[in-house]
């Protein structure tokens, strides 16, 4: 009988953190039950075509990418520019602790924005900016007419606390990667260190 054995490497992970939860953490995992996270159908078909899963343990987001059998490199080659975007909610009695603008909700929402080439490390709710977020997902609308025509648009999000974007912008070290020309994983396979790649969330001012 034929055997597949298929190698996931992390590819990135962000920690969520809140004062109101000081026992939260690796040994808690008190914040990945008060918040849901959902990629947008953008980062779900490029997930889909590069083999990346993600879930939330404890009080992380992690991603998997699978690699490799011979090598910590993606078994599917990413984009040079890759980003992907996971829309936040905050469950009610999580919510309720978390010290928020008055004007936040409906369309206003918080951006995360973290940039893999960038030194920054953790962000809070001042950090992020908030406002409206331009939907990645376009929207295909008809117009009747002689003849009619249909046209490609992108509305604002709505109803989320906010989103999470990860991009890879400048000319800084590339957290990912040790090598970026072959895309060999900076993260190693089974050192225990759950610190690399990590990027903290906040949720305080």
């Amino acid at each position: 009988m034929d055997r597949i054995i298929s190698r996931y490497e992390k590819l990135f992970s962000i920690h969520f953190s809140h004062p109101e939860y000081p026992s939260s953490g690796p040994s808690g995992g008190v914040l990945g039950g008060l918040l849901s996270l959902q990629p947008d159908e953008t980062t779900r078909k490029l997930f889909k075509v590069h083999e990346i899963h993600f879930k939330v343990r404890q009080d992380y987001l992690l991603c998997f990418v699978r690699i490799r059998t011979d090598a910590d490199i993606p078994y599917f080659r990413l984009p040079s520019a890759f980003s992907a975007r996971f829309l936040l909610q905050l469950r009610e009695d999580l919510a309720r602790q978390t010290e928020v603008h008055d004007t936040q909700g409906k369309e206003n929402m918080y951006r995360f924005r973290i940039n893999v080439r960038a030194s920054a490390n953790a962000m809070n709710l001042t950090g992020a900016s908030l406002g409206t977020i331009l939907s990645r997902d376009p929207v295909r609308e008809f117009t009747e007419g002689e003849p009619g025509t249909w046209t490609t648009t992108f509305s604002n999000l709505s109803g989320h606390f906010g989103a999470i974007d990860i991009v890879t912008e400048g000319s800084s070290t590339h957290r990912l990667y040790t090598d970026v020309t072959n895309q060999v994983l900076n993260y190693t396979p089974a050192n225990g260190r759950e610190h690399e790649h990590l990027f903290t969330i906040q949720f305080s001012m």
